[in-house]
Protein backbone atom coordinates (compact mmCIF):
# COMPACT_ATOMS: atom_id res chain seq x y z
CA UNK A 1 0.00 0.00 0.00
CA UNK A 2 1.35 3.50 -1.00
CA UNK A 3 1.66 6.15 1.24
CA UNK A 4 -0.66 8.05 -0.12
CA UNK A 5 -2.97 4.97 -0.05
CA UNK A 6 -2.73 4.69 3.98
CA UNK A 7 -2.97 8.66 4.51
CA UNK A 8 -6.87 8.31 2.56
CA UNK A 9 -6.98 4.86 4.40
CA UNK A 10 -6.77 6.74 7.47
CA UNK A 11 -8.39 10.15 6.97
CA UNK A 12 -11.60 7.47 5.88
CA UNK A 13 -11.21 6.09 9.15
CA UNK A 14 -10.96 9.31 11.04
CA UNK A 15 -14.17 11.08 8.80
CA UNK A 16 -16.31 7.53 10.01
CA UNK A 17 -14.83 7.75 13.43
CA UNK A 18 -16.30 11.20 14.08
CA UNK A 19 -19.67 10.69 12.53
CA UNK A 20 -20.30 6.85 14.60
CA UNK A 21 -18.90 8.12 18.06
CA UNK A 22 -16.91 4.85 17.53
CA UNK A 23 -13.29 5.78 19.15
CA UNK A 24 -12.31 2.11 18.85
CA UNK A 25 -11.26 2.78 14.93
CA UNK A 26 -9.30 5.83 15.13
CA UNK A 27 -6.70 6.94 17.95
CA UNK A 28 -6.45 10.40 16.84
CA UNK A 29 -6.34 12.19 20.02
CA UNK A 30 -8.71 14.78 18.67
CA UNK A 31 -11.35 12.47 17.97
CA UNK A 32 -13.65 13.77 21.06
CA UNK A 33 -13.03 17.48 19.77
CA UNK A 34 -14.08 16.92 16.42
CA UNK A 35 -17.10 14.80 17.23
CA UNK A 36 -18.08 17.92 19.56
CA UNK A 37 -17.51 20.12 16.51
CA UNK A 38 -19.38 18.61 14.68
CA UNK A 39 -22.23 17.97 16.77
CA UNK A 40 -22.24 21.93 17.39
CA UNK A 41 -22.12 22.63 14.11
CA UNK A 42 -25.23 20.20 13.13
CA UNK A 43 -27.10 21.61 16.00
CA UNK A 44 -26.65 25.47 14.68
CA UNK A 45 -27.26 24.72 11.12
CA UNK A 46 -30.62 22.87 11.86
CA UNK A 47 -31.30 25.93 14.31
CA UNK A 48 -30.84 28.61 11.74
CA UNK A 49 -32.98 26.61 8.53
CA UNK A 50 -35.64 25.32 11.13
CA UNK A 51 -36.07 27.69 13.92
CA UNK A 52 -39.69 26.39 14.13
CA UNK A 53 -39.02 22.85 14.97
CA UNK A 54 -36.49 24.37 17.08
CA UNK A 55 -38.80 26.04 19.30
CA UNK A 56 -41.08 23.29 19.46
CA UNK A 57 -38.65 20.39 19.82
CA UNK A 58 -36.83 22.37 22.79
CA UNK A 59 -34.41 20.95 24.97
CA UNK A 60 -34.71 17.39 23.04
CA UNK A 61 -33.30 19.47 19.35
CA UNK A 62 -29.58 18.60 20.41
CA UNK A 63 -30.07 15.09 20.67
CA UNK A 64 -32.38 15.25 17.53
CA UNK A 65 -29.76 16.62 15.32
CA UNK A 66 -26.83 14.85 16.62
CA UNK A 67 -29.54 11.46 15.54
CA UNK A 68 -30.24 12.86 12.29
CA UNK A 69 -26.92 13.98 11.41
CA UNK A 70 -26.02 9.79 11.90
CA UNK A 71 -28.45 9.19 9.15
CA UNK A 72 -27.59 12.22 7.09
CA UNK A 73 -24.03 13.21 7.40
CA UNK A 74 -22.69 16.42 5.47
CA UNK A 75 -21.99 15.34 2.32
CA UNK A 76 -20.84 19.30 0.93
CA UNK A 77 -19.09 21.51 2.27
CA UNK A 78 -22.39 24.16 2.66
CA UNK A 79 -24.36 23.45 6.28
CA UNK A 80 -26.82 26.22 4.71
CA UNK A 81 -27.68 23.26 1.95
CA UNK A 82 -28.04 20.47 4.41
CA UNK A 83 -31.14 19.31 6.16
CA UNK A 84 -33.34 18.88 3.73
CA UNK A 85 -34.19 15.16 4.17
CA UNK A 86 -35.34 16.74 7.81
CA UNK A 87 -39.27 16.77 7.05
CA UNK A 88 -39.77 13.32 5.78
CA UNK A 89 -37.15 12.19 8.49
CA UNK A 90 -39.03 13.40 11.18
CA UNK A 91 -42.71 11.98 9.44
CA UNK A 92 -40.83 8.42 10.11
CA UNK A 93 -39.91 8.85 13.87
CA UNK A 94 -42.68 6.55 15.23
CA UNK A 95 -41.71 8.77 18.51
CA UNK A 96 -43.16 11.39 17.24
CA UNK A 97 -46.76 10.40 16.67
CA UNK A 98 -48.45 12.43 18.90
CA UNK A 99 -47.02 15.65 16.75
CA UNK A 100 -48.07 14.76 13.28
CA UNK A 101 -47.62 18.49 12.53
CA UNK A 102 -43.70 18.52 12.95
CA UNK A 103 -43.15 17.26 9.46
CA UNK A 104 -45.09 19.78 7.77
CA UNK A 105 -43.76 22.74 10.22
CA UNK A 106 -40.59 21.79 9.13
CA UNK A 107 -41.23 21.55 5.24
CA UNK A 108 -42.55 25.57 6.17
CA UNK A 109 -38.94 26.10 7.42
CA UNK A 110 -37.22 24.44 5.04
CA UNK A 111 -39.08 26.62 2.08
CA UNK A 112 -38.53 29.60 3.60
CA UNK A 113 -34.60 29.03 4.09
CA UNK A 114 -34.18 28.10 0.56
CA UNK A 115 -36.48 31.12 0.03
CA UNK A 116 -34.12 33.40 1.85
CA UNK A 117 -31.36 31.63 -0.38
CA UNK A 118 -33.25 31.93 -3.95
CA UNK A 119 -31.68 34.34 -6.44
CA UNK A 120 -33.33 37.99 -6.41
CA UNK A 121 -35.84 38.36 -9.33
CA UNK A 122 -35.86 42.33 -10.50
CA UNK A 123 -39.19 44.12 -10.62
CA UNK A 124 -40.50 44.76 -14.51
CA UNK A 125 -43.05 46.99 -14.16
CA UNK A 126 -43.42 47.79 -17.78
CA UNK A 127 -43.55 44.63 -18.67
CA UNK A 128 -47.02 44.78 -17.53
CA UNK A 129 -47.89 46.48 -21.02
CA UNK A 130 -47.70 43.56 -22.52
CA UNK A 131 -50.96 42.49 -20.94
CA UNK A 132 -52.47 45.09 -23.53
CA UNK A 133 -50.17 44.18 -26.69
CA UNK A 134 -49.60 40.32 -26.49
CA UNK A 135 -52.22 37.26 -26.56
CA UNK A 136 -52.22 36.04 -23.11
CA UNK A 137 -51.51 32.69 -24.40
CA UNK A 138 -47.94 33.68 -25.14
CA UNK A 139 -47.51 35.33 -22.03
CA UNK A 140 -46.35 34.34 -18.18
CA UNK A 141 -46.68 35.43 -15.17
CA UNK A 142 -43.16 36.44 -13.45
CA UNK A 143 -43.22 35.46 -9.49
CA UNK A 144 -40.80 36.96 -6.71
CA UNK A 145 -37.93 35.44 -5.47
CA UNK A 146 -38.28 31.71 -3.70
CA UNK A 147 -41.75 31.11 -4.29
CA UNK A 148 -42.83 28.04 -2.57
CA UNK A 149 -46.56 26.23 -1.87
CA UNK A 150 -47.33 23.92 0.79
CA UNK A 151 -50.88 22.24 1.49
CA UNK A 152 -50.93 20.74 4.81
CA UNK A 153 -53.68 18.67 6.92
CA UNK A 154 -52.09 20.93 10.27
CA UNK A 155 -52.36 24.84 10.68
CA UNK A 156 -48.93 25.14 9.60
CA UNK A 157 -49.01 28.77 9.02
CA UNK A 158 -50.53 29.16 12.98
CA UNK A 159 -47.80 27.71 14.26
CA UNK A 160 -45.29 29.28 12.76
CA UNK A 161 -46.73 32.64 13.51
CA UNK A 162 -46.84 31.86 16.97
CA UNK A 163 -43.09 31.32 16.35
CA UNK A 164 -41.45 34.28 15.10
CA UNK A 165 -41.76 36.60 17.91
CA UNK A 166 -38.60 36.83 20.33
CA UNK A 167 -40.63 38.38 23.17
CA UNK A 168 -42.64 34.84 23.73
CA UNK A 169 -44.36 36.50 27.19
CA UNK A 170 -45.84 39.81 25.36
CA UNK A 171 -49.37 39.62 25.05
CA UNK A 172 -49.99 39.51 21.13
CA UNK A 173 -47.26 36.54 21.29
CA UNK A 174 -49.20 34.47 23.65
CA UNK A 175 -52.53 35.32 21.67
CA UNK A 176 -50.79 33.61 18.73
CA UNK A 177 -49.75 30.89 20.49
CA UNK A 178 -52.99 30.14 22.26
CA UNK A 179 -54.66 30.44 18.32
CA UNK A 180 -52.19 27.82 17.12
CA UNK A 181 -53.34 25.83 20.32
CA UNK A 182 -56.80 25.92 19.15
CA UNK A 183 -56.17 25.19 15.51
CA UNK A 184 -54.29 22.24 16.34
CA UNK A 185 -57.00 20.88 18.54
CA UNK A 186 -59.29 21.36 15.55
CA UNK A 187 -57.28 19.53 13.05
CA UNK A 188 -57.10 22.87 10.99
CA UNK A 189 -55.64 21.78 7.52
CA UNK A 190 -54.39 24.99 5.73
CA UNK A 191 -52.40 26.15 2.70
CA UNK A 192 -49.59 28.16 2.57
CA UNK A 193 -47.65 30.67 0.64
CA UNK A 194 -43.94 31.28 0.88
CA UNK A 195 -42.27 33.89 -0.96
CA UNK A 196 -39.34 36.93 -0.59
CA UNK A 197 -40.57 39.98 -2.03
CA UNK A 198 -37.13 41.80 -0.22
CA UNK A 199 -34.36 40.20 1.57
CA UNK A 200 -36.60 37.64 4.31
CA UNK A 201 -39.16 35.19 3.55
CA UNK A 202 -43.27 35.93 4.26
CA UNK A 203 -45.42 33.16 5.51
CA UNK A 204 -49.25 33.95 4.79
CA UNK A 205 -52.75 31.56 4.84
CA UNK A 206 -53.91 31.45 1.21
CA UNK A 207 -57.82 29.63 0.01
CA UNK A 208 -57.93 26.90 -1.76
CA UNK A 209 -58.44 28.99 -4.84
CA UNK A 210 -55.56 30.88 -4.98
CA UNK A 211 -53.24 28.17 -3.97
CA UNK A 212 -54.76 26.28 -7.88
CA UNK A 213 -53.88 29.66 -9.12
CA UNK A 214 -50.21 30.15 -8.00
CA UNK A 215 -49.99 25.94 -8.73
CA UNK A 216 -50.83 27.09 -12.12
CA UNK A 217 -47.78 30.03 -12.08
CA UNK A 218 -45.53 27.98 -10.37
CA UNK A 219 -45.61 25.45 -13.18
CA UNK A 220 -45.39 28.47 -15.49
CA UNK A 221 -47.99 27.94 -17.26
CA UNK A 222 -49.20 30.31 -19.85
CA UNK A 223 -51.64 33.41 -18.63
CA UNK A 224 -54.42 32.00 -21.06
CA UNK A 225 -53.98 28.14 -19.99
CA UNK A 226 -53.73 29.08 -16.38
CA UNK A 227 -57.36 31.18 -16.34
CA UNK A 228 -58.46 28.74 -18.43
CA UNK A 229 -57.83 26.25 -15.29
CA UNK A 230 -59.23 28.40 -12.86
CA UNK A 231 -62.64 29.00 -14.97
CA UNK A 232 -64.51 26.59 -12.41
CA UNK A 233 -63.42 28.70 -9.73
CA UNK A 234 -64.45 32.22 -8.20
CA UNK A 235 -61.60 33.39 -9.04
CA UNK A 236 -60.70 36.99 -10.30
CA UNK A 237 -57.82 38.03 -11.93
CA UNK A 238 -58.40 41.64 -12.13
CA UNK A 239 -58.54 41.58 -8.34
CA UNK A 240 -55.98 39.12 -7.88
CA UNK A 241 -53.10 41.42 -9.47
CA UNK A 242 -52.81 44.80 -7.81
CA UNK A 243 -52.74 42.96 -4.77
CA UNK A 244 -50.34 40.71 -5.63
CA UNK A 245 -47.80 43.64 -7.14
CA UNK A 246 -48.67 45.27 -3.88
CA UNK A 247 -47.53 42.23 -1.92
CA UNK A 248 -44.40 41.78 -4.15
CA UNK A 249 -45.25 38.37 -5.05
CA UNK A 250 -44.74 39.17 -8.42
CA UNK A 251 -42.54 40.98 -10.78
CA UNK A 252 -43.69 41.29 -13.57
CA UNK A 253 -45.08 39.66 -17.47
CA UNK A 254 -42.88 37.92 -19.98
CA UNK A 255 -43.34 35.96 -23.49
CA UNK A 256 -43.96 32.29 -22.29
CA UNK A 257 -41.72 29.57 -23.25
Amino acid sequence: MTSRNRALQTQSALISAIYSQDNAHCQSPGLTAYQRSLAANAKRALAISYPTISQLVGDGFSALSHEFLQDYPLTGGDWGEWGSELPLWLAGKTALTNYPYLSDCAQLDWFCHQSERAANVALDLESLSLLAEQDASQLEMVLASGVFLLASSHPVVDIWQAHQSSQQNDEATQALFAAAAQSIAAQKSQFALIWRPQWKAQVRAIDETEFLWLQQLVAKQPLTTALDNMSHTNFNFETWLPNALQAGLFCGIKPAN
